[in-house]
């Protein structure tokens, strides 16, 4: 059965505290991945080798990507 965007919301909110801690984690987002949903971790840059992004939480599955730093614009 399928991720469905509830899934990926609940998810998104227990990602917030359980990845607060890890270094340059500038933003967490859903995303699609096949027909199911799925959490975005965007990262300032890559983490270092001994820290480890969990697989899924709450059942939903956790990628990452590194975008860079997040400005406002003007």
């Amino acid at each position: 059965m399928a991720i469905s965007i509830e899934q990926g919301r609940a998810a998104k909110a227990a990602a917030k505290t359980a990845l607060a801690h890890l270094p340059g984690v500038v933003g967490i987002g859903l995303t699609m991945i096949g027909d199911d949903y799925a959490l975005k971790v965007n990262l300032r840059e890559a983490l270092p080798p001994d820290v480890h992004l969990p697989d899924r939480i709450k059942g939903v599955q956790v990628c990452a990507e590194v975008v860079g730093t997040i400005r406002k614009q003007k």
